[in-house]
C-alpha cells in the first residue's frame, strides 16, 4: 500500500523515465516474493532458531566439550552459506529484473494489439516476447541451480559434523583418551547411552540448518525484490509541497502569469527558454506552434506537474509553490486528446470531477455536457459499467464524460489539450458543443493544431523553439504574415479545395484568368416550387471582363475579395421587412430552405448551423448571414474554401435577389427576397 501510494506522488518526469510493466512488477511480483518469505518461511525460521537456541543449552548441559566439537562445522558452513546466498541473490535479482522486462512487453503489446495486427507484427513481437522471456528463465535456471548446490553442501558438512561426534564418543567410550587442541576427553568420559542421547539432540541441532539451507532461494528471492521496492520508496517526489500553513483562498480567480519561466526534462537542455506570458481571469488563450515546442509542458507547469528550474508561475498573484497541491489542482480542470475513463459506472466517472456529488448534480453536469440522452438510452444508465479505459465507449462519448466531469469539478482554470484532435466530424461537433458550455466564465487554455477552430479565441500564442514567437487574435496573426500564417499556409497546402499552383488536385475555385475572357457559372435552376422536381443546372458563357473593380459604398456596395478584386452586381439590397430566405442547392438539385428570420445566421456543414451545407467541400463554420446597413450580407467565415460570385472569390458581399454564392464546387446557396 505504502509502495503504491509513493508511486502516485512521484512527479510525471519519473514515470516518464519508467517502464510501466517493471513497474507493474514491482508492485505485483516482488511484492509476492517478499508475501511467500513471510507467510512460507519466517515461521519456520523463528522456530528454527528457537529450537537451535534451545538444544545447544541443553547439549551444553549434558556435555560442553561434545558441544563444541558438533559446532565446529559453524564457520565451514558460514562460509558456504555466504558465497552461495551472495550468488544466489543476483540471480534472484536479475530474474526479477527479467521478469519486469517480459511485463513490460506484454503491457506495451497488449495496449497496442490494433497497431500490432494492422502491421502484422506478430511474428516479431512473439520473438522479442520470447527474448526477454529467455532472459527470465536463464536467470531463474541459474539461481534453482544455485540452490540445488547448496542444499547437498550443507548436507554434507552436518554429515560430517555427526561422523566427528559419532567417531570420537565411540573412541572414547571403548576405553581411549581423545585429545584435540585444547579440549582432552578421558577414557569413559562417556557411555554410549549419553552417546546416542547426544547425537539425537544433534539431529535436532542439524535439522533446522537443513530446513533452513532450502529457505535461501525464497529468502535470496524477496531480498532482491526488497532491494527493488526501495529504489522506488528511495525516489524522492520532486513536487515537494510547501511547509508553510495556507490560508489563503480555496477558489482561485484565474489570473496567471509565467515570469522568465525555464523548463527542460534533461540538464543543460531547457524546453521552455524564458517564457514572459500574463493571461487575465477569464480570457480564453490558444497555444499553438510545432509539435515539440513546449505548449503541453507549458500549461502542466500550471498545475505543477513539474517543477519549474528557473522563474515562477504566479496564478492571481501567489507563486503556485506556495499553495498546497490539493487546493491547486482542485482549481484546474484538464481535457485531454485522449481521457481516460475508469472500471466502474458511469456515475462514478463523472462523480470523479467532485467526489460525493450528489446524482442530480451528475446529471446536471452531464447535461450540460449532451451525453444525458446517450447515457440514458442505455438499460442500466447511470450505472451502465465501464469497461476498462473505456473502450465501450466511442471517442465522442469519453471526450463527453470527460467534460461532464470537468464541468462538475467547476474550476475557474480549463486546460483543453487538443480535446477535438482524435475525432470524427460528428463527433467533433458534439465535444464542441459540449465545450461552449464547458469554457463559460473560465480562463482556458487550449493547445490545437488545427488552426481554422482558432476564430473566437481571445488570443492565440505562438511558440516555437521554447520562445513566443507571436501574440494577437486569428486575423491579426494572419495578416502579419508571420509564423502563425505560415503554420496556416502549411497546414492547408495540400486542400484539395486550396487554390495553388502546388496543390495535389487544382482548385475548382481557382481565380480564372481576365486574359480568359471567358467566365462559366451554372444556369440557375428554374425557379423553386413546391412539388415541381428541381432542373438539373447547366452551363452558361460569359463573355467579356468581370465586373469592374468598384470601392464599397459604406457596406453597401461588394468588398475587397481574396483575388484583390471588388463585386458589384449591380442590384439594390433586400429590405428586412420585405423578409428574405436562401436556397440550397447541392448538385443542382434543391435540397433545403431557410428564411432569415433572425439578425446573424451561420452557414456551414454540421446540423448545427442555422443554413446547413451537407458537403465535406464545406467548411464547419462557412460563413455567415447577417442584418447590416439595412441589407442582408453574407461574410465568410475564415474558411477554406471561401465565397464565390460570378467566378470571383470574395470575402464579404451584400445580398440582392437572385444572388447565387457558390461554397463550394456543387454547393450554392441562392438568396431570395419573399413578396
Amino acid at each position: 500500500m505504502q509502495l503504491f501510494e509513493h508511486l502516485q506522488r512521484l512527479s510525471l518526469d519519473w514515470h516518464g523515465k519508467q517502464k510501466k510493466g517493471d513497474l507493474v512488477q514491482r508492485v505485483t511480483g516482488d511484492i509476492a516474493n517478499i508475501e511467500k518469505l513471510v507467510t512460507d518461511g519466517l515461521v519456520d525460521l523463528i522456530a528454527a532458531v528457537l529450537i537451535v537456541v534451545g538444544v545447544v543449552v541443553v547439549m551444553l548441559r549434558v556435555d560442553w566439550q561434545y558441544t563444541l566439537i558438533s559446532i565446529v562445522i559453524v564457520p565451514a558452513l558460514f562460509l558456504i552459506v555466504l558465497g552461495y546466498t551472495t550468488t544466489i541473490k543476483a540471480a534472484s535479482k536479475k530474474a526479477a529484473k527479467a521478469a519486469g522486462q517480459v511485463a513490460n512487453v506484454a503491457v506495451e503489446d497488449i495496449g497496442a494489439i490494433t497497431v500490432l495486427k494492422a502491421f502484422t507484427l506478430e511474428e516479431r513481437e512473439a520473438v522479442r516476447f520470447n527474448k526477454y522471456v529467455g532472459k527470465n528463465r536463464e536467470a531463474g535456471l541459474r539461481a534453482g541451480g544455485l540452490q540445488a548446490q547448496f542444499t547437498p553442501l550443507v548436507g554434507i558438512l552436518l554429515a560430517i559434523g555427526t561422523a566427528i561426534i559419532l567417531g570420537v564418543g565411540a573412541y572414547v567410550a571403548a576405553g581411549n583418551q581423545f585429545t584435540i587442541w585444547f579440549l582432552t576427553f578421558p577414557k569413559g568420559s562417556i557411555t554410549i547411552g549419553t552417546l546416542f542421547l547426544f547425537l539425537g539432540y544433534l539431529k535436532m541441532l542439524y535439522q533446522p540448518m537443513r530446513d533452513f539451507s532450502k529457505l535461501t532461494s525464497i529468502r535470496t528471492g524477496a531480498s532482491a525484490g526488497a532491494e527493488r521496492i526501495q529504489e522506488v520508496m528511495e525516489a524522492a517526489p520532486e513536487v515537494v509541497e510547501s511547509k508553510s500553513t495556507y490560508h489563503g483562498p480555496t477558489k482561485f480567480k484565474g489570473d496567471i502569469s509565467f515570469e522568465h519561466v525555464i523548463f527542460g526534462y534533461t540538464p543543460n537542455r531547457p524546453i521552455l527558454k524564458g517564457i514572459n506570458l500574463h493571461i487575465l481571469a477569464g480570457r480564453k488563450v490558444a497555444l499553438v506552434g510545432l509539435s515539440g515546442g513546449g505548449k503541453t509542458t507549458l500549461v502542466k507547469l500550471i498545475s505543477r506537474l513539474y517543477e519549474i528550474q528557473q522563474g515562477a508561475v504566479r496564478i492571481d498573484g501567489v507563486d503556485n509553490r506556495m499553495y498546497p497541491l490539493s487546493v491547486l489542482r482542485q482549481n484546474v480542470s484538464m481535457v485531454l486528446q485522449d481521457n481516460v475513463l475508469f472500471e466502474g459506472t458511469i456515475r462514478e466517472n463523472i462523480e470523479i470531477g467532485k467526489p460525493g456529488a450528489s446524482l442530480e448534480e451528475v446529471i446536471d453536469a452531464a447535461k450540460k455536457a449532451h451525453m444525458h440522452d446517450t447515457i440514458m438510452s442505455y438499460p442500466d444508465k447511470y450505472d451502465t459499467e465501464v469497461r476498462e479505459q473505456g473502450k465501450n465507449f466511442s471517442g465522442g462519448q469519453r471526450q463527453r464524460l470527460a467534460i461532464a466531469r470537468a464541468i462538475l469539478r467547476d474550476s475557474p482554470i480549463l486546460i483543453l489539450d487538443e480535446p477535438t484532435a482524435a475525432l470524427d466530424v460528428e463527433a467533433e461537433a458534439e465535444v464542441m458543443h459540449a465545450l461552449d458550455t464547458l469554457v463559460v466564465g473560465r480562463t482556458v487554455l487550449m493547445i490545437s493544431h488545427r488552426l481554422s477552430t482558432l476564430g473566437n479565441v481571445d488570443e492565440i500564442i505562438v511558440l516555437k523553439d521554447g520562445l513566443i514567437a507571436e501574440q494577437g487574435t486569428f486575423k491579426e496573426l494572419k495578416r502579419r504574415g508571420g509564423v502563425f500564417a505560415g503554420l496556416l499556409d502549411e497546414q492547408n497546402r495540400y486542400n484539395v479545395d486550396r487554390a495553388e499552383d502546388k496543390s495535389i488536385i487544382r482548385s475548382a475555385y481557382m481565380p480564372i484568368p481576365a486574359a480568359a475572357r471567358q467566365y462559366q457559372v451554372p444556369i440557375p435552376p428554374a425557379q423553386y416550387r413546391p412539388g415541381m422536381p428541381p432542373q438539373p443546372a447547366a452551363a452558361q458563357q460569359w463573355s467579356g471582363m468581370p465586373p469592374s473593380p468598384i470601392p464599397p459604398a459604406h457596406g453597401n456596395g461588394g468588398q475587397a475579395g481574396r483575388a484583390g478584386v471588388y463585386v458589384d452586381v449591380g442590384r439594390q439590397p433586400a429590405a428586412f421587412n420585405q423578409k428574405a430566405r436562401v436556397l440550397v442547392e447541392l448538385d443542382g438539385k434543391i435540397i433545403g430552405e431557410r428564411k432569415l428570420d433572425k439578425p446573424v445566421l451561420t452557414v456551414g456543414r454540421l446540423s448545427g448551423n442555422d443554413v446547413q451545407v451537407p458537403s465535406q467541400r464545406v467548411s464547419r463554420l462557412h460563413a455567415k448571414i447577417r442584418w447590416a446597413n439595412n441589407a442582408w450580407v453574407i461574410e465568410d467565415a475564415e474558411s477554406l474554401n471561401g465565397l464565390v460570385i460570378r467566378g470571383q472569390l470574395v470575402e464579404r458581399h451584400v445580398l440582392s435577389n437572385g444572388d447565387r454564392i457558390h461554397v463550394a464546387p456543387a454547393a450554392v446557396i441562392r438568396f431570395e427576397t419573399i413578396p
